[in-house]
C-alpha cells in the first residue's frame, strides 16, 4: 500500500471500533519492518494505520490499567510519523506530529476532566514529548509551532507547581 503525497493531519478521530493494543502492536511491527527494508511510503503508510488505532484507544473509555500503554502507543506513532516525514523532507508535517502528541498530552493530564491514572500517564509520556520536540530544536532550530507547544506545557507545570502547597512544589 503506498501512502499519498500530500498527507494532512488526521482529523477528526475516528469513530471508536474494536481497536486494539494488539491491532496497534501488529501495525507497529509492520511498519517498522518496511521501514528497514527501505520502503519509507509503506512504512508511513502502515504507521498512519497504528495512529488511527491508537487515536481509538485513547478516545474512548481510558481503562485505568491501560491508560500507559494506550498513550505509549499514540505517543510512538506520532514520533514515528514524525521521523518518516522528515525523512520524506516534509518538516513542517513533522513538526505538527510532534506537537499534536505532546500537546494531546497535555490535555489527557488535566485532572479536572480525566480520571487521576490517566492524568499519570499522561505526565510521564509528556517526558517523552518534550524531550522529542527540544531534540527537534537542537537539530533543526527554533520552530514557532514547537515553542508554542513548549511554552503552553511550561504554563501547564508552572501552574501546577503552584498549585501545590510549598512543601509539595519543589
Amino acid at each position: 500500500m503506498q501512502a499519498t503525497s500530500d498527507l494532512s493531519l488526521p482529523s477528526p478521530v475516528p469513530a471508536p471500533s474494536e481497536a486494539s493494543l494488539n491491532q496497534w502492536e501488529q501495525l507497529a511491527r509492520r511498519a517498522h519492518g518496511h521501514f528497514h527494508a527501505g520502503q519509507i511510503e509503506s512504512a508511513l503508510a502502515m504507521q498512519m494505520k497504528a495512529l488511527h488505532v491508537a487515536q481509538r484507544l485513547i478516545a474512548g473509555p481510558l481503562p485505568a490499567e491501560h491508560a500507559d500503554h494506550c498513550m505509549a502507543a499514540w505517543v510512538v506513532s506520532h514520533h514515528n510519523l514524525a521521523e518518516l516525514l522528515a525523512l520524506r523532507q516534509q518538516p513542517a508535517l513533522a513538526i505538527e506530529y510532534l506537537c499534536e502528541a505532546h500537546q494531546g498530552l497535555l490535555a489527557l493530564g488535566d485532572a479536572r476532566h480525566h480520571a487521576a491514572a490517566v492524568c499519570s500517564a499522561a505526565w510521564r509520556h509528556m517526558r517523552e514529548t518534550h524531550s522529542a520536540l527540544l531534540q527537534w530544536q537542537r537539530q533543526h532550530g527554533s520552530q514557532p509551532r514547537i515553542d508554542a507547544a513548549l511554552q503552553a506545557s511550561a504554563r501547564v507545570f508552572d501552574c501546577t507547581a503552584t498549585a501545590l502547597p510549598p512543601r509539595l512544589a519543589h
